[in-house]
């Protein structure tokens, strides 16, 4: 059996035993919410099939779930590394968001706003509002703001207005503070 993506053939073949227990997985996860029994069968099928793209993502969105984020961050990387996608962009930024490492995020972010197809516009919203998100939390409140006012063109009015519920007002709050603190002279010790 060979796996065909984008008109691409990768003559590696799969272990049906992989495809197999992907799909038990997926009923598992989404019909009867057992993740650990999930993640066993995801866990197997990787050990059969390494490159088995599905099974790595599923696995990878499963310990996302259970808060394994760093084991989720090594499968994403992993299945990046299979076949580059807008999602996966998405989902390591979220990862490095989560633990804390806000520019690796935003430089994740840059890669799925880069690559964004135009086909899932709720993951282009939420990958802009990780983006600002992580600015505020280095303390970059003016990029924020510009990401905040670029964005605006490109997201539908539901998803601009709950970005600017969340955040314009902490925005506009710290670039005022930030341009009197600049005015006045004063250091902050």
């Amino acid at each position: 059996m060979q796996n065909t993506a984008n008109n691409k053939i990768y003559t590696n073949v799969i272990n049906l035993q992989s495809e197999l227990l992907f799909r038990e997985a997926e009923d598992d996860l989404y019909y009867f919410n057992h993740l650990n029994i999930a993640a066993k069968k995801l866990k197997k099928a990787i050990e059969l099939t390494p490159f088995h793209f599905k099974s790595i993502m599923l696995y990878a969105d499963i310990c996302t779930i259970k808060g394994q984020i760093k084991k989720a961050l090594l499968l994403y990387l992993k299945a990046q590394k299979i076949k580059p996608e807008y999602r996966l962009s998405a989902c390591i930024a979220n990862c490095y968001y989560l633990l804390k490492e806000y520019q690796k995020s935003i430089e994740y972010c840059d890669i799925a706003v880069k690559n964004y197809s135009g086909y899932d516009f709720s993951l282009y919203s939420q990958v802009i509002e990780l983006k600002i998100n992580s600015f505020i939390n280095l303390k970059e409140y003016q990029q924020a703001y510009i990401t905040l006012i670029r964005s605006q063109n490109l997201l539908d009015p539901f998803s601009l207005k709950t970005i600017y519920n969340s955040n314009y007002g902490v925005l506009n709050e710290k670039i005022k503070l930030k341009k009197k603190l600049h005015f006045s002279g004063l250091k902050i010790v």
